[in-house]
């Protein structure tokens, strides 16, 4: 007996805190299990342990191939282990469950990465200093820690911007393939992507719609690091750069703002949704993606959702009432709205009607 390994104890059930002190014990282990996945995406776990299928890979050759010491390594997967990412089929084997599949880069990997890197943590230690004085009203959590705004940041910090773009274009391919399963995007022909960043949302609808067309709408800067030719076949979308508070391309049914309305407040984002209604041709509509707040407190997503827009831009996300109102303002109607993703819902404007 003494040279063997002890069986492996069956996984546990959920667990349930035995008291309010050990509740907030694990609610602070937060920043632990963040940390681990974040990491795990970085590392390229999830891919490498995918290529070896069920089996799995020995820790020492795992470490090897991807640069880490194995003792570290080994306490990062077992916790991966715990939380339900990974397996240890047999001792100091390490393999991919299903849950670990979305740690993938042709997942949500990217944006688990970039959630985890220091620009992105080091915003929020500045949290209790913002709330005291001026918060998010005043210089933001992410201006104290990188000394200027996001995307003056972006602008100056290509690599940074590289990351945050993956980041962006993985959720944007859940959030796509989510639209394209509703009826709103029935008969579109030229689809205006606003402040679109690379174009991953623009890309996925075009490829599930094959007689539409594109414009891809952003920053000079953002623009320049577009592969148009990646947008979509037979030469069917096409990149424009300038100030969408001044103009949007012109002439689309169907102006997309994703997670664009949340960055700015009541009368610049109302000013945007303006500018698509003026460029819109007759019948268009525009289709906004956002967080969507509810009245009471329930413990979902867009309330963290919330909070990180209030660290990273000083904005915030909005209840339906102060959406229909930006609508209004702008000479729409919300005219429909449906969830789409657990943190992301589809409000659906129309002009109105004189």
């Amino acid at each position: 007996m003494g040279g063997e390994a002890e069986p492996r104890p069956a996984l546990s059930a959920a667990y349930v805190p035995a008291d309010d002190d050990e509740l907030l014990l694990f609610e602070l282990g937060g920043k632990h299990r963040a940390q681990a996945l974040s990491t795990a995406a970085a590392l390229g776990v999830a891919d490498r342990l995918r290529a070896s299928g069920a089996r799995g890979e020995p820790l020492e050759s795992l470490a090897a191939a991807l640069g880490c010491d194995p003792d570290d390594l080994q306490s990062l997967l077992r916790c991966l282990c715990g939380m339900g990412y990974l397996d240890e089929p047999a001792t100091g084997r390490f393999a991919l469950t299903t849950r670990g599949e979305a740690l993938c880069s042709d997942r949500l990997g990217a944006f688990a990465a970039f959630q985890g890197s220091p620009s992105q943590w080091d915003a929020w230690s500045r949290l209790r200093v913002a709330m005291r004085d001026g918060g998010s009203h005043g210089t933001t959590p992410y201006q104290r820690a990188a000394g200027h705004g996001l995307y003056e940041h972006l602008a100056q910090s290509p690599d940074e911007a590289k990351a945050y773009d993956a980041a962006i274009d993985a959720f944007s391919r859940m959030e796509a393939a989510a639209l394209v399963r509703g009826a709103e995007l029935a008969g579109a022909r030229r689809l205006v992507d606003v402040g679109g960043g690379r174009g991953a949302l623009l890309r996925e609808l075009l490829r599930q719609l094959p007689d539409a067309e594109g414009v891809l709408f952003d920053l000079s800067h953002v623009i320049a690091r577009v592969d148009v030719a990646e947008l979509a076949d037979g030469g069917r979308a096409r990149c424009e750069s300038g100030d969408f508070f001044a103009a949007v391309p012109a002439g689309g049914d169907v102006y997309l703002l994703k997670h664009v309305l949340h960055n700015w407040d009541d009368e610049r984002a109302a000013q945007l949704l303006r500018r698509c209604r003026e460029a819109m041709s007759p019948g268009g509509r525009v289709l906004a993606i956002d967080a969507l707040l509810w009245p009471d407190n329930r413990p979902d997503l867009a309330r963290m959702m919330d909070l990180e827009m209030r660290v990273l831009c000083g904005s915030r996300e909005r209840r339906k009432p102060e959406v229909r109102r930006l609508f209004h303002q702008a000479g729409l109607e919300l005219a429909e709205l449906r969830q789409l993703t657990p943190m992301s819902w589809l409000f659906v404007g129309r002009p109105v009607q004189a």
